[in-house]
Order: structure tokens, then sequence, then C-alpha cells
């Protein structure tokens, strides 16, 4: 059975022909073509979640595992507004969501009918694109959901479909018609000028990388091996950023917090270049605003935050291919001391807070300690936000784990929904593929 409604089977096929795999849906009437066509396609997984705000995260925490567009239905009225909090998580975090609202009619809006708000544009400040779609307005529907996922496919985050469904709701058809949407090639020039960089970047003694929220990836790892043999780059990461090497300084507040002025000054950097996600540290955000690099580069495809007021420099592109191309034209500085000056400074304070900590009395640091020993090797950790995140901060954890933490928004719902959704993605991912997809 399929939904007899036009609208809904072309935003089915739409969902089809761009790969969506996965549908979380909610209940409600409204909805119902969605549920219908939805749940009876043999090509898509549908999950049902009852509730909205859980169901959002839910699917987030699935995106953020496979690193593919996630859907969500819900029926209309104040049900996609319970959607809010995972789509602005989802937009910072730039992590593909589709969120697929049923909505009345445009002649039942504003007119006292239960269940109607206004939908249109609901999410605009906090997503990639609204598409606004019409019953019996066939070719413009699949405009708009044809450049909707198009910018989904290249760009990551979360988009919105809203889909006004007159009654009568469950009339059912033993097939759906075949609607064609155009592929449009995607060109992603890359503009940067490497050489230009580079030039700046050999003549500068001290430069900083400051990694934030990132997805393990392996490959650029063994990129940033290669930075960290370079005497005049500082590497700096934290919990979410998931990259590790001995040398990089993975606990910044430790490394930072007894800092007299004279050394603060010696930390200043003349080149910050930043990539991944939100940056967790309070306390390098306040250190990089006080002592502000000559330049400040940040490497995102999407969008670059001026965190700490220098920032001179977007470079549009994603962080490995960035590396790769960059990499090639950097010198050596083997003449600098500056990398080695704070990574002896790094293994001193560590050395301080493992020895504090064994002396340490019962205290929200201790059961900290103790609870990540007993965290199994291999295993993925899911941090919430506010204290959780910066006590975990202070410690080392084992480069096996990977870790995740919603800091798109730092918001302190969501986590737990987040986090089973997540758990159910890492199990299928585990069951059906050898390696991770990142």
């Amino acid at each position: 059975m399929y939904p007899k409604k036009e609208l809904a089977q072309i935003i089915i096929t739409a969902c089809r022909q761009f790969e969506i795999q996965t549908v979380v849906i909610s209940p409600g009437s409204r909805n119902a073509p969605l549920t219908i066509g939805f749940s009876n396609h043999e090509d898509f997984e549908t999950l049902s979640i009852v509730d909205e705000r859980c169901a959002a995260f839910f699917a987030l925490g699935i995106a953020q595992q496979t690193q593919k567009p996630v859907a969500i239905v819900c029926t209309s009225g104040s049900a996609l507004l319970n959607y809010y909090p995972a789509i602005a998580e989802a937009y910072y975090s730039q992590i593909p969501l589709v969120v697929i609202s049923a909505d009345r009619p445009k002649h039942l809006i504003d007119i006292g009918d239960g269940q109607t708000i206004r939908q249109e544009n609901v999410f605009q400040n906090h997503i990639l694109y609204s598409a606004n779609l019409k019953e019996f307005d066939t070719e413009n529907n699949i405009k708009s959901l044809t450049k909707g996922f198009e910018l989904l496919t290249h760009v990551k985050g979360p988009i919105h479909i809203n889909a006004p469904f007159d009654e009568p709701l469950y009339e059912t058809v033993d097939s759906m018609s075949s609607f064609q949407f155009p592929v449009q090639e995607y060109e992603n020039e890359d503009t940067i000028n490497y050489n230009e960089l580079a030039a700046d970047w050999n003549a500068a003694k001290k430069k900083m990388i400051l990694v934030g929220v990132h997805a393990p990836n392996t490959e650029l790892e063994a990129l940033l091996d290669k930075v960290a043999d370079d005497p005049s780059v500082l590497v700096l990461t934290e919990t979410t950023s998931n990259l590790h090497n001995k040398r990089f300084v993975n606990s910044i507040d430790n490394l930072i917090f007894n800092l007299t002025e004279e050394e603060f000054a010696s930390l200043q950097p003349d080149i910050l270049l930043t990539f991944g996600g939100l940056v967790v540290s309070k306390k390098i955000k306040k250190f990089l605003r006080d002592y502000a690099p000559k330049q400040h580069w940040h490497v995102n495809e999407l969008r670059a935050f001026d965190t700490f007021h220098v920032l001179n420099k977007h470079l549009k592109i994603d962080s490995f291919s960035f590396f790769k191309n960059f990499w090639k034209l950097v010198d050596y500085d083997n003449d600098s001391s500056f990398e080695s000056k704070w990574t002896d400074y790094k293994n001193l304070t560590r050395e301080k807070h493992n020895k504090y900590i064994k002396t340490a009395p019962f205290s929200d640091l201790k059961v900290f300690e103790q609870i990540l020993q007993q965290i199994p090797n291999n295993s993925q950790l899911q941090i919430s936000n506010s204290a959780i995140i910066r006590y975990a901060q202070m410690f080392t954890i084992d480069s096996s784990l990977e870790v995740f933490c919603n800091r798109g928004t730092s918001g302190i719902d969501g986590s737990t929904s987040t986090a089973i959704g997540a758990a159910l993605a890492l199990s299928l991912i585990h069951i059906s593929e050898p390696t991770r997809p990142y």
C-alpha cells in the first residue's frame, strides 16, 4: 500500500533518489500519507519514536555516526517545534537531517483550526534550506526538493520540507507514480592560493593548530602526524577532536591554567589555524582573545566563526583535502623550539596532575578518573554538556575511544537520545561494515 496523495509520493521518491535510508517517524494523523508511504516502502528503514524532541536527537545520533542524512517525520502544529533543539544542534554541528513536517492547507492557517501553526520557514535562522511545498503543484515541488537535496548532498546540515495535506489522509493505492528529479553537476572549485598561504606559514616562527569537535579520521591523523614533526608547530586538541599523537597537547586547560603573563606572551602564536567544530575550552578562547595571533585561518566547507575576533581567512574546504594540498609546500623550521618547549611543559603538568589525583579525596575529579579508567578500549563515549565535558577535558582519554558530544549549541538537553541513536547506528555499522565510515 502506498499513499494516494501525490505530494507524499513526490517526497518519498525524492528521499529514495537522494539515498535517504533511515526515517524516524513520530505519530499523528496529518502525516499519515508519509507514514504509510515510508513504512511500506522496502527501501527505507523506519523507526518509531513517540516524542518528537527525543526523535530528533535520536536521528541526530544516527546521522552523527553514519555521516548520512536521516529523515524525521512529524504531524502538524506544535509537534514540529519540538524538533527545534536538535535542528539547531545539527545546524551548528553540520550534521545532515531531513526534517519533514505535515501541515494543514493554507486556507486553514490562522482561522482557529486545531493543531495548526505557521509552519512555513519556521526554522529559517537555523536551516540550510526550506522547501515549502503545495498540493497539486508538481513541477515546483520537484524543483524545490531537488534544490534542497542537492544542497544537502554537498553541505552537511538540516533541511526542512513542509508538506500541507488536505483530507482525506488515509487513502491508498497499489503503486506509486514515477517522478524524476534532475541531478545537476555540483562544482566545488578549490580557489585557495596555497602558495600564498605557504609563504606566510613558512615565514612565521610560532604556528598553532587548534582542533575542535571532529569525527575520527585515520587519514587526517596521518597527515597531522607529519605536522607534529615541525618544531615550530604546536597542535592543540580536545577530548572531542578524536585525533591523537603523543606530541599533541590534549588537555589544554591543564597546560595554560597557571601560566604567567610572560609565559602567555611566549605561547602567543603568529598564525592560528583552526578546523573542526566548536571548541570546549574557555581558557584557550580567553587566551587567544587576550593574546591574539597575527593571523587566524579557519578550514571548513560551510562557515567560519570569528571566535577570537581576528579571523582573516576562511578556507572553504574539508580539513583532509586542505592539509593534503598545503603540506606539500611547507618547510620545517628546525631551528624552532616552540613545539618542544610546550610539549615538555605539557608532560610536566601531566605528571603533577597524575600525582595529585593519586592522593585526591573523593570528589567529582576523583570519580571522573575512576569512571574513565573503567571504560573498555575501542568503545564509543557520548559525553553530555556543562561540567561533564569540562571534567573529561582534564584527563588523557585512551586513544582507542571515539568521543562525541553535542557541542554545536552545547545544550544540556538531548544527550541521552543522541547517544541511543548513535548506539543503534554503531551496532548496525559493526554488523554490516568491517570499518568505520569516516
